[in-house]
């Protein structure tokens, strides 16, 4: 058994002193995520964009010097965890259904100048690998950007595959 079987996803991300929020609420006219059976008791899930927020409150700012890289990757941390507490909401309470998160899309906000995406970006991707180390990391984009709501650091979307539910 692999390291990190025995144990759900949201017991992994505890380890490490990252727990997850509750769900976001939309902000606006749209689905939290969207879920769609691909096979009998196969799911599609796509998560709509989870901003850098604690608490609904913004953490905002943006990247223009290699400075911007810490408070940016504590955000990406943060928009994480709301993406998953989306997920979580699709799963029907608890990550463990989640076969794969097969796309990652970054946006982060930031000046023209700046170029270290990908860097900020994966501050999030080491978040699911906590969450889900048994899992192959995501296709990924990061793309930097003029503005993101209430002036974000960052905003991310997944696209995962739910395994049937176990009835019980």
């Amino acid at each position: 058994m692999s390291p990190g079987a025995s144990t759900s996803p949201e017991q992994r991300l505890a380890a490490a002193g990252l727990a997850l929020p509750p769900a976001p609420l939309p902000r606006g006219s749209y689905a939290p995520c969207h879920v769609h059976e691909v096979a009998p008791g196969q799911r599609w899930v796509a998560v709509s964009g989870q901003t850098s927020r604690v608490d609904g409150k913004p953490l905002s700012g943006i990247c223009e010097a290699d400075a911007d890289l810490e408070p940016a990757r504590h955000a990406a941390r943060v928009a994480m965890l709301n993406a998953l507490a989306a997920l979580r909401t699709a799963c029907g309470g608890g990550l463990a259904r989640v076969q794969h998160v097969m796309r990652l899309r970054g946006f982060v906000r930031s000046g023209a100048g700046f170029g270290a995406h990908p860097l900020v970006l994966d501050a999030a991707s080491d978040v699911l690998a906590i969450a889900f180390p048994q899992h192959a990391l995501p296709a990924r984009s990061a793309v930097g950007v003029a503005s993101l709501p209430d002036g974000v650091w960052v905003e991310l979307e997944l696209d995962a595959l739910l395994s049937p539910a176990t009835s019980g």
